[in-house]
Parts: C-alpha cells; sequence; structure tokens
C-alpha cells in the first residue's frame, strides 16, 4: 500500500536514521566542550606561569624579600580558578642571588585536569580519570 509516495517499509526509518546520527553528534558535542575545558585550563595555566616569572624576574634581585615560594604563591593567585598547589609550580633558580641577575627565571606549571566521559579518557591516554597540563615561562631576571 502507497501514502503520499512512501511505502510501508520506509515508515520507521526516519526514526533509526535519527537515533544513528544523533549518537554521533552526542560524542562529537561532549567531545567539543571537553576541549574547551582542556584549552580555558591551558590557557589559565599559561597565564599563571607568566605572572610567576614575571614576579620572578622583576623581584629577584639581591636584598629582595622574593622568594621561591612567593613567587609560587603570585602564580597561584593569578588563576585562582585552577587552585594550584606549591607541587603543582616548579621555579628556577631557587635560591636567587646577585649572581643571578641577567639569568634566565623559569617558571613551570603542571596541574592535572579531570576527564568527565569514560571513552574520552581513553582518548587521552588517562589511567587515573585526568589529563596534565603543563605551561613554562622564562623570563631575564633585571
Amino acid at each position: 500500500m502507497w501514502h503520499r509516495g512512501h511505502s510501508c517499509r520506509d515508515e520507521g526509518a526516519a526514526a533509526v536514521e535519527f537515533a544513528l546520527v544523533s549518537t554521533v553528534l552526542v560524542l562529537l558535542l561532549i567531545g567539543i566542550i571537553q576541549f574547551g575545558i582542556l584549552f580555558f585550563q591551558w590557557v589559565e595555566l599559561t597565564h599563571a606561569a607568566r605572572e610567576g616569572v614575571r614576579w620572578a624576574a622583576l623581584e629577584y634581585p639581591a636584598g629582595s624579600v622574593s622568594t621561591p615560594g612567593t613567587v609560587r604563591y603570585k602564580a597561584a593567585q593569578s588563576s585562582p580558578g585552577l587552585a594550584l598547589t606549591d607541587a603543582d609550580i616548579a621555579v628556577t633558580p631557587d635560591d636567587p642571588g646577585i649572581d643571578d641577575v641577567g639569568d634566565p627565571a623559569t617558571v613551570t606549571v603542571t596541574h592535572a585536569v579531570p576527564i568527565f566521559t569514560p571513552f574520552m579518557q581513553g582518548l587521552f591516554g588517562s589511567d587515573d580519570g585526568t589529563f596534565q597540563l603543563h605551561s613554562t615561562a622564562t623570563m631575564r631576571i633585571e
């Protein structure tokens, strides 16, 4: 029996096609959201490293009260949304002095970003449900 140009066998085809396509679209949407979260957190890490090394480059000269702990604090405070700890931030040189003027100061920030969906964890190669992001900034000590 024919109804408006369709056979009886075609009536459920649209629902099946929608089910197949919507699965792919949902996976794509979840991937885009997760990538956006990773990108945002990488930008925040880069900002933290840059602010920390800027403080180190300008405040490390002889007689300064700046220490690697102060640099870590400044880096962590510049990105409060990440909740960075001292273990996440590495500062070199770790014992600044008069000899370090003109040498490079480096701040490296590492942060574990949680991956929200189990199948995305496999794509990012994570066993513990996180993805490690790193950012390094270097400036000359003034």
